[in-house]
């Protein structure tokens, strides 16, 4: 199996060294800054650009096709891609670039065996499937890459570039694997005056994998920042760790939702866990459908309401500490005009507006709690991606149980909750750094709870106790008190909160720590020097 050479990776990640992270921001750019950044993406909005000018939006995405950028054979046309650049620059945002696979350039199918089925729902040439894996393809991708970097070297515009996502392009733009029956070079075409192709092996497929690896990083990394896909198998991971480790690459996956959909895709999240929520690099996620399921084509089940499946994925992503969150122009247009391209949506505006607007200000703090505007943790015990959903603070052990898809459906509170039985408490400790940041700041305690039966919730914190009446509204409420930061200690068993109830069972989504009405994270920044 062909590797990289310790000595040759090396020198290549030396170049990745000089690329600035998240985005090679240029001078011409005021708002380079990682706080600029950071915050939600629009994709997929085709035509409806207006979605770009709501106001916790921070950027798009520019897709081409490879069909489109190389025309002729090493004709590159970046002009395209350059003007979108431009128009992001002018409205002061960021962008991810991608130059997709979907469609390859007509001449390379007289350049490399191919076969006239689609092998993957990716591949949009009505020639078929390109033989990936032969030499005429991976070098006429190798090349576009090397131009691509070229491009960048001297583009305009780079400031706006958030950076450049690494696409393999091998079947369609993701995929890899060869189904069975066309792994011989029998089931291929091949072009008259073509060397046939060898048999689709993994080990090919591996070092197709490898040889795109190694040129985005001489190639593309030293120009701006990369986004590498983070099911990548762990030989190639184990050859970048320095760089994922020390931020110079960054991760993405196209596959978030509320959790994982399955076994299989855990490791997707925990890379995120990892890295990003750790601080040592950044994360961009981009929903593997809209709330509805929609994607390209396709329609998968839900489990919960649209509301609930949209606001429950931000969370999953603010939880692996993901920067940028990319959100389906399908989803924004709810939240902008209460319209859904193909579902009935007014009913729940509001309740996009602000899921959108809760991730918006929690986007990329997790690694700094001295700039974070609050701390909290979303209550759910969860399939596959174990336990709460928390951001600076932590639930301990206690005697609630998980429950989903609990009051109404309108509401984006409850795919999950948990449920405290009556003379039992919940408490939460809060993170040392974010504690120690609220010297001067004036901290509100919020609590999300659904309000059914009769009874009384008690809430202890900061020195002081609070009380609220159930009155069995079946409505999710949110209830808040001002803290005071002098008292905001552990108790002895470690816990900044506490909150129970001696009369009802109770049914809790959220316990938020804000830094408070009006506090900006510059102000927080400052105070906490």
């Amino acid at each position: 199996m062909l590797k990289l050479g310790v000595a040759l990776l090396s020198a290549l990640l030396l170049c990745v060294a000089s690329a600035p992270r998240g985005g090679g921001a240029s001078p011409q750019n005021a708002n380079s800054s990682a706080s600029a950044r950071r915050g939600l993406y629009a994709i997929w909005y085709g035509k409806t650009e207006e979605l770009l000018k709501l106001p916790y939006i921070k950027g798009g995405q520019i897709v081409e096709q490879w069909a489109d950028v190389e025309p002729k054979e090493g004709g590159y046309d970046f002009s395209r891609i350059n003007d979108q650049l431009r128009r992001f620059q002018e409205r002061g945002q960021f962008t991810t670039i991608q130059i997709n696979g979907n469609r390859k350039p007509a001449w390379l199918f007289l350049k490399a065996p191919h076969s006239s089925e689609k092998l993957s729902i990716q591949v949009a040439d009505r020639e078929g499937t390109l033989m990936y894996w032969h030499p005429a393809h991976r070098q006429a991708y190798l090349n576009l890459l090397a131009a691509f970097g070229r491009f960048l070297e001297t583009a305009s515009y780079r400031g706006a570039i958030l950076g450049v996502r690494l696409n393999f392009n091998a079947i369609g733009t993701e995929h890899i694997n060869v189904p069975a029956p066309y792994r011989a070079p029998g089931r291929w075409t091949t072009p008259q005056g073509v060397t046939p192709g060898e048999p689709w092996t993994a080990e090919a497929g591996m070092q197709y994998k490898q040889e795109v690896v190694r040129t985005f990083v001489r190639r593309i990394a030293p120009r701006t920042h990369v986004f590498v896909r983070n099911n990548i198998e762990d030989e190639i991971r184990g050859e970048l760790q320095p760089q994922f480790e020390s931020g110079k690459l960054g991760w993405f996956h196209t596959s978030t939702e509320v959790e994982p959909r399955g076994a299989g895709t855990v490791k997707q999240y925990q890379t995120f866990l990892d890295y990003a929520r750790t601080g040592k690099t950044d994360a961009y996620a981009e929903s593997w459908a809209d709330a509805w399921g929609y994607h390209g084509g396709i329609r998968d089940a839900r489990w919960c309401s649209p509301p609930q499946w949209n606001y429950w994925r931000l969370l999953a992503d603010l939880h692996c500490g993901v920067s940028y969150i990319a959100v389906y122009g399908a989803d924004l247009s709810v939240a902008a005009s209460g319209r859904h391209p193909k579902e009935e949506a007014g009913a729940y505006q509001e309740e996009f507006q602000r899921a959108f607007e809760f991730a918006a200000r929690y986007a990329g703090r997790q690694a700094s709690p001295a700039a974070s505007p609050g701390a909290w943790v979303a209550l759910r015990e969860g399939n596959f991606l174990k336990g709460d959903y928390d951001f600076l603070m932590t639930r301990l052990p206690d005697a609630s149980t998980e429950l989903r898809n609990i009051g109404p459906e309108t509401q984006r509170y409850g795919a999950w909750a948990r449920q405290l039985p009556k003379g039992s408490k919940m408490r939460l400790a809060l993170d040392d750094g974010f504690a120690r940041s609220l010297a001067g700041a004036k901290p509100e305690l919020h609590v999300t709870y659904l309000d059914r039966g009769r009874g009384s919730l008690t809430v202890a914190a900061a020195g002081r106790s609070f009380s609220l009446k159930l009155r069995d509204t079946n409505r999710w409420q949110t209830a808040g008190w001002p803290l005071d930061r002098a008292s905001l200690r552990k108790d002895a068993g470690g816990a900044h909160i506490s909150l129970g109830s001696d009369d009802a069972d109770v049914v809790l989504h959220m316990i938020e720590v804000a830094r408070g009405a009006g506090a900006s994270n510059a102000k927080a920044v400052r105070a906490s020097r």
